[in-house]
């Protein structure tokens, strides 16, 4: 994930640091967004960036692993964990 940003918008220092990646939903919403967490060392400023299809590609193909080891794969043995609970988490 390369996020172009070089600089504060608040105080124009360009010591920030990496870019932290977050899935996120909304209060009564049920579709997740993929952002990126830009925060300033010096300031403390924090800015939200959403991640393009590009970037957000290989976040979905891990979490679709992810729900296959965690809920397809105990089904099939025998020690299932309800559905909603991923759907819930997952949406």
């Amino acid at each position: 994930m390369v996020l172009k940003v070089s600089n504060c918008l608040k105080c124009g220092s360009s010591d920030l640091k990496s870019p932290r990646h977050i899935r996120t939903r909304g209060v009564t919403s049920s579709v997740t967004a993929d952002l990126n967490i830009v925060t300033c060392n010096k300031c403390r400023f924090t800015e939200f960036y959403e991640l393009s299809d590009e970037e957000s590609e290989p976040i979905k193909k891990k979490a679709t692993l992810i729900f296959i080891f965690a809920a397809v794969i105990p089904t099939l043995i025998g020690i299932a964990v309800p559905i909603w609970f991923f759907i819930r988490i997952w949406g």
